[in-house]
């Protein structure tokens, strides 16, 4: 299994192509969520434009410490470890409703791509299984443009609406968030 998220984290993610109806989305600068949780992996993906270079965005993108400013349930994160400028890994500690979850990621980035992959570690303990995820940034002739994609199965039991909240609600929240403060530093604030 180890194998396969090495490989996983490696191979570079694709855009993903849009439905008709999410381009009409998309181009009107809304925010594009898909989000399953009808097998035990919940799987989310927020696609939006951001009046922003593509530079700002991934930046912003990147900054894990205003993000713990922006999500209600981010209780705590932590790096603990580096192999690199673009190679690192970070431990999250999430409150959703109570339910308290430890994730254990190895994320690495290529700047000159503007892609992130992350994997669940598999050399620490983790509230979740087969956990992989990617981000990518890419430049629009009127700013950028975002997808952040994200799919683990919970090993702490939830109910369905939480999943459902997590693939949804939370995937708004970051991304709109993200979006305003990217935003908002291209603007000088």
């Amino acid at each position: 299994m180890v194998i396969l998220w090495t490989a996983l984290a490696v191979a570079a993610p694709s855009w993903p192509v849009l439905t008709v109806d999410e381009q009409a989305r998309f181009d009107r600068g809304d925010l594009v969520v898909r989000a399953d949780t009808s097998t035990p992996l919940t799987r989310s993906s927020g696609i939006t434009r951001v009046a922003a270079p593509a530079a700002v965005l991934w930046r912003e993108s990147l900054d894990f410490e205003a993000k713990r400013g922006e999500s209600p349930t981010l209780k705590a994160m932590e790096e603990y470890g580096r192999t690199s400028p673009d190679d690192w890994f970070v431990r999250f500690e999430l409150s959703v409703f109570g339910l308290r979850f430890v994730i254990h990621d190895h994320w690495t980035c290529m700047p000159a791509t503007m892609t992130c992959t992350w994997v669940q570690d598999p050399t620490r303990e983790s509230d979740v299984t087969d956990e992989v995820g990617f981000l990518i940034v890419r430049p629009e002739a009127a700013g950028s443009a975002i997808v952040f994609h994200s799919e683990f199965a919970s090993k702490v039991w939830a109910p369905g609406w939480i999943r459902k909240w997590l693939a949804n609600d939370q995937m708004v929240n970051i991304m709109q968030k993200l979006k305003e403060r990217t935003e908002r530093k291209a603007a000088g604030g």
